[in-house]
């Protein structure tokens, strides 16, 4: 049964942690943490995709407008899909949250191209060489800005929920006498 979610509501237990009941506090402390480090990184990390989209869209001759309700979808956009691999991550599940991290960097790369190359394809790739290694500059730094955010989650996430976590207690022959 070691290592089995359960809910022990006598103890207020959310799941088993090496072998020991996690309080519920405990696990909305995780909670928590992986929240604050999603959405940090992910304002971070947006505001940076952001600004390479704009990069994108003078490059391609457009006239760059600034939507105050676009920024915020794409902030949101970016901290939403950290969220799942950093509840992952927060709860000991390393694996499983790097896995979630990369399929959610996966997803933001894909979007971010996508979106950057809807502006003008023909604009952007046939109008010469200098603007065409500007554009291909512009887009391959937004996959550093994207694997930096699944980074700096798993490590901040991991940081903090370890911080906050109380030992479990020891089950050893010092332990019973």
């Amino acid at each position: 049964m070691a290592g089995r979610p359960v809910l022990d509501t006598l103890r207020l237990s959310a799941r088993l942690e090496n072998g020991h009941a996690v309080p519920l506090r405990r696990a909305g402390t995780r909670l928590l943490a992986a929240t604050v480090t999603a959405m940090a990184a992910g304002i971070v990390a947006g505001l940076l995709a952001r600004l390479l989209m704009r990069a994108v869209t003078v490059l391609a001759g457009g006239e760059p407008g600034f939507s105050l309700a676009g920024t915020l979808a794409i902030l949101l956009v970016f901290a939403g899909a950290m969220l799942p691999g950093a509840v992952a991550t927060a709860f000991g599940r390393r694996r499983s949250g790097l896995v979630l991290l990369g399929l959610g960097a996966a997803v933001l790369m894909l979007e971010s191209v996508a979106i950057g190359l809807q502006e003008n394809p023909g604009q952007l790739f046939g109008s010469g060489g200098t603007t065409t290694v500007l554009v291909v500059l512009v887009m391959l730094a937004f996959p550093p800005v994207i694997l930096g955010e699944a980074l700096a989650v798993w490590r901040m996430t991991s940081a903090l929920a370890a911080r906050r976590t109380v030992p479990a207690p020891r089950d050893d022959a010092r332990a019973r006498r």
